[in-house]
């Protein structure tokens, strides 16, 4: 179950935004004055440990503290909202505690200044959030992934359903358009002409692996990636980048590309959401396997991987990503539906791997 968590605000990137946006969302501008448009109550705004009506000198503190800038164009704050169903049946009061526990969860808990108000103003119940861009114990610059947005969207949904707000629950995740692909311009006029780029092919790979059953974990998709396609990825965090096998720069050098570029799916943290989703697994308590560091996926003989820097052999990846463990009925239904798709699979495989051939002897990185 999931809530309606949007993050599709512009940030504050200048002392005099991040002024506008406290005063916004406490509807203390000059023309929210003017016109009488009262967007919350006293009782229904809070920051933590912090001043609530001086929030954005707040911000700013910490980050003199911290050492950071505060002028130029940088990023001094986020702006986020949750809402609910403009039929659902509940108090202020109420809208004010679930904000309260969702900022202390995610942001006031892990650091972050966060200053958040219940607006009044609207048919449908909505509170708005805006959070320093810079921890108040490390320094640190808040982040948040497409993975990060889904857990909040999971926890905002559970609040919801707990308090028995269903019409404000959804079955499916989703955000404005969370798996938008990034396409260049001369990417949209190659699809424009009928052509595939070599980002387009990268994807379609990506996507063959996630849908593959025999995939559950992140770095079953990037050993299958190089298995059937011969692209080789480099894993750094959240970072993934892959190098497709043929094509070439002007330099003649193989051309590799990160997964933001292609778009959120194709993330470390967009990848295992969609392996979620597509097993039907619940993320909060199983999910994918993790490596951490940098790591290089490359097979140069069937079945082994071969160690350099940077590299993992096969002996150091049988641990990760451990599958849970099922009753012998459980077992047997899954190996029987795995076969199944996996036949349907085959012949979907055959006519994609010209696309991105593989190039199993003589492979020149």
């Amino acid at each position: 179950m999931f809530g309606n968590v949007n993050v599709d605000y512009k940030p504050c990137k200048t002392v005099a935004q991040l002024q506008r946006a406290c005063k916004y969302i406490l509807g203390r501008n000059p023309d929210q004055i003017k016109s009488g448009d009262v967007k919350t109550r006293p009782d229904l705004y809070f920051a933590f440990d912090d001043d609530r009506d001086n929030f954005a000198d707040e911000v700013l503190l910490t980050r003199r503290m911290h050492g950071k800038k505060v002028g130029g164009n940088l990023n001094l704050a986020y702006k986020m909202s949750i809402s609910f169903h403009p039929d659902e049946k509940l108090t202020y009061e109420e809208a004010f505690q679930i904000a309260k526990e969702f900022a202390d969860r995610y942001f006031h808990s892990r650091g972050f200044d966060v200053m958040f108000a219940v607006h009044i103003d609207r048919e449908h119940t909505h509170a708005h959030f805006i959070i320093g861009n810079c921890n108040r114990e490390t320094g640190k610059a808040f982040r948040r992934n497409e993975k990060d947005l889904y857990e909040m969207s999971q926890f905002f949904g559970k609040q919801c359903a707990d308090r028995g707000l269903m019409r404000s629950v959804r079955s499916d995740y989703y955000s404005k358009n969370p798996w938008q692909v990034k396409e260049t311009f001369n990417e949209a006029q190659m699809t424009k002409n009928g052509k595939e780029s070599f980002k387009s092919e990268l994807r379609e790979a990506i996507d063959k692996e996630c849908r593959d059953v025999r995939n559950s974990t992140f770095e079953d998709v990037m050993k299958a990636l190089w298995e059937h396609y011969h692209v080789e990825t480099r894993v750094k965090g959240n970072t993934v980048s892959y190098r497709h096998p043929e094509y070439k720069n002007k330099a003649g050098e193989l051309v590799s590309v990160r997964g933001s570029k292609l778009g959120d799916a194709y993330t470390k943290g967009g990848i295992e959401i969609v392996l979620n989703e597509l097993r039907g697994r619940d993320s909060r308590t199983e999910p994918c396997g993790y490596v951490s560091g940098d790591e290089t996926y490359s097979l140069y003989e069937k079945g082994s991987l071969r160690r350099s820097k940077g590299q993992y052999g096969s002996s150091d990846i049988t641990d990760f990503g451990r599958k849970p463990v099922y009753d012998t009925a459980e077992l047997y239904e899954e190996y029987a539906h795995k076969v199944r798709r996996a036949e349907q699979e085959a012949a979907e495989l055959a006519e994609r791997t010209g696309r991105v051939r593989k190039k199993r002897k003589g492979f020149d990185r």
